[in-house]
């Protein structure tokens, strides 16, 4: 009966201890990650041990009473600072209401709304650096991140004068350079910070009651609102450059087509009458080329007829024409002044005369005398004689 009673001590007791203890059987959540470690001395393998004391997700772990094992989730976990940040999120995310304040190189104070996301590296070699150095629980390596970063953000934005804050460029810059900064410190402990969001940044200043003075930030807002007016007007002003740019364009095309076609018109016009002239030139040449071929004939023919054989081929046209006509009489007059008047003759008797003149003629070219009344020209053309038309029948 003793022993039974001694029996149920010792089981009240052990289990009382291992309540104690934090001991008895722990499950681990599908993103958490356990390190074991010894509440015993180091001799005797107290502490936390290498990378085989690391419990994985869903891992059940066997607590033993002078065990103790420190859960870390490794989800991502946010962080953020100012007002609204943590509405429609979790309340945890929330480190503070008020933002970060921290003041530009010139002296402007600044008030910033920061977003900040990290999580707990998986890897078993810097869980156990973790534990034996910095944080045993998710809410010490919060507290962690939240130093480390608003520490690094006041730090870098302390660089930017306040000109430079309204920079997109220079501002998202100075925030990777704290991102930087984050994780050069913290990467050693397996707590890698992923993004640091700058989402807004005010010019306020805080006054000893703790309200705020935006009167610097009010007159930053009116000069942004008359940027943005100017640059509306400035996109206005270029969007009508660009449509009369459009315009002109059309217009210069059409121009340019007009100015081809009339192009294309002249050069068919000037191609047109280059083939007329060269046509007209040609005909031209032609027509004096017949000319100077018709003058050179009657140079010829006249250079024939005022040789010797002249005055017979005379002879032989006239007779020839006489023949043609077969007239009966020609009228032959000499006149006063050497004018020829006609009178009726005899053609017979007419040539019969011309053979008779002729010879007159021939005879008194040998003897270089010509009578007066041979009824020969000077010109040494043969006439019928007055006493020959007078002798004619009439």
């Amino acid at each position: 009966m003793r022993s039974n009673s001694l029996r149920v001590l010792l089981l009240a007791s052990f289990s009382l201890l291992l309540s104690a203890c934090d001991t008895g059987i722990q499950h681990m959540g599908a993103t958490e990650y356990g390190v074991r470690f010894r509440k015993l001395p180091p001799i005797v393998g107290g502490g936390v041990g290498g990378s085989n004391s690391v419990a994985s997700p869903l891992e059940t772990v066997v607590v033993m009473p002078w065990e103790t094992v420190y859960r870390f989730d490794t989800s991502p976990q946010y962080l953020s600072w100012g007002r609204g940040m943590g509405e429609g999120s979790n309340s945890k995310q929330v480190v503070q209401d008020e933002d970060v304040y921290t003041r530009a190189k010139d002296g402007n104070e600044a008030a910033l709304k920061l977003m900040v996301r990290y999580r707990i590296n998986p890897n078993p070699t810097t869980l156990v650096k973790l534990v034996q150095e910095v944080a045993t629980t998710d809410k010490d390596v919060r507290r962690l991140v939240v130093s480390v970063v608003r520490s690094e953000i006041r730090t870098h934005m302390n660089t930017l004068r306040t000109a430079e804050y309204r920079d997109d460029k220079k501002r998202n810059e100075t925030v990777d350079r704290a991102l930087a900064a984050t994780r050069d410190q913290l990467t050693k402990w397996g707590i890698d910070v992923e993004a640091i969001n700058l989402t807004q940044y005010r010019f306020v200043r805080l006054r000893p009651d703790e309200s705020e003075d935006t009167s610097y930030q009010d007159r930053l807002r009116d000069i942004q609102e008359k940027e943005q007016d100017i640059e509306g007007e400035r996109t206005r002003i270029e969007t009508v450059r660009a449509q009369k740019h459009t315009e002109y364009s059309v217009a210069e095309s059409a121009y340019n087509a007009r100015v081809s076609e009339a192009n294309g018109y002249k050069a068919q016009s000037v191609y047109q009458g280059d083939a007329f002239y060269a046509a007209k030139a040609n005909e031209a040449k032609a027509i004096t080329a017949e000319g100077n071929a018709e003058i050179e004939g009657l140079r010829q023919q006249i250079a024939a007829l005022s040789g010797k054989g002249g005055r017979a081929m005379l002879r032989l046209e006239v007779a020839k024409q006489l023949s043609k006509g077969d007239p009966k009489f020609v009228a032959v007059q000499t006149g006063q002044a050497g004018s020829l008047e006609l009178s009726k003759t005899d053609v017979n008797q007419l040539i019969q005369q011309l053979g008779v003149a002729e010879g007159l003629v021939g005879a008194g070219s040998s003897s270089q005398t010509t009578p007066a009344n041979s009824g020969v020209s000077k010109n040494r053309t043969p006439i019928a004689t007055n006493e020959a038309a007078q002798a004619a029948p009439q």
